[in-house]
C-alpha cells in the first residue's frame, strides 16, 4: 500500500504570516492537528512553497506555563515563529510502512506529501493506523491465526498449502517477530473453525500458538 492511496489530499494550508490564535482556531474548526504552510514564490508559473509544518501541541503551548513553551512568544505573533521549518515530507508513491518508520523514528505525528514541488496531500499517524487496520482485515469475517515456522525459503508456502488443503482462504498475513531460526505470522483466515484448522497444522509439525487450546 501507498501513501496515495491513504493521505488526505484536500488539503488546509495556511501563510506564513497567520496569527497563531488564528491557526488554533482554524484548527478546532476544521478538526486537524496539522497545518502545512506555504509561501508563495516572486515566479507566477511556480507552485507555493513549502516553508514549514506547525502542530496542535506547538500551538498549545503557546502562553502556557510549561518547559517547552516557546520564549517570548504570543498568540498574536505570526506562525512562523513558531513553525517547524525543516520539514520532512513524503511521496505519493512511498510504501506506507516506510512512511511509518520515518514518522516513528522523528517522532512526527504528520508528513507533507510533496509531488514535482507541489504540495499534493498530507499523511497523519491515524491515516497509518487506519490502513493497518484494512491491512489486517479485521473488517472481514475472518478468525486470527498465529503460527510461529521456521526462517527458511518456501516455509509460509507451505504453511498456506496446508490451510489451502482445508479449502480455507486467507484474508491477509503479518508478520510479528522473527530471528533467525524462526519466524512468525499473524493470519486471519476465513472459517469460524479456527480451533479445527489449528489441529490441522498441529498434526502437520507447525507451530500454532493461537488460538489456545481449548480448556476444560
Amino acid at each position: 500500500m501507498l501513501v496515495s492511496e491513504v493521505m488526505t489530499r484536500q488539503v488546509v494550508a495556511i501563510g506564513p504570516d497567520t496569527p497563531i490564535r488564528d491557526v488554533q482556531a482554524l484548527m478546532e474548526q476544521r478538526n486537524v492537528r496539522h497545518f502545512p504552510i506555504l509561501e508563495g514564490r516572486a515566479e507566477p508559473d511556480k507552485p507555493d512553497g513549502l516553508v514549514g509544518i506547525v502542530s496542535d501541541r506547538d500551538v498549545r503551548l503557546v502562553g502556557a506555563d510549561h518547559p517547552r513553551a516557546p520564549k517570548g512568544v504570543k498568540a498574536t505573533d505570526p506562525v512562523s515563529l513558531l513553525m517547524v521549518r525543516d520539514v520532512i515530507t513524503a511521496h505519493p508513491d512511498d510504501p506506507i510502512e516506510e512512511t511509518a518508520k520515518t514518522m516513528r523514528l522523528k517522532k512526527i505525528g504528520a508528513m507533507p506529501v510533496m509531488e514535482d514541488g507541489r504540495l499534493v496531500g498530507i499523511v497523519t499517524a491515524t491515516d497509518l493506523l487506519d490502513a493497518l487496520v484494512r491491512m489486517s482485515g479485521v473488517h472481514q469475517a475472518a478468525s486470527r491465526l498465529e503460527v510461529e515456522v521456521a526462517n527458511r525459503p518456501g516455509a509460509l508456502a507451505e504453511l498456506l498449502n496446508l490451510i489451502a488443503d482445508r479449502r480455507i482462504n486467507v484474508v491477509s498475513v503479518m508478520t510479528t517477530r522473527g530471528d533467525d531460526e524462526t519466524i512468525s505470522f499473524v493470519l486471519r483466515v476465513a472459517t469460524a473453525d479456527a480451533r479445527g484448522l489449528a489441529r490441522h497444522l498441529k498434526e502437520a509439525g507447525i507451530n500454532v500458538t493461537w488460538p489456545p487450546d481449548k480448556r476444560g
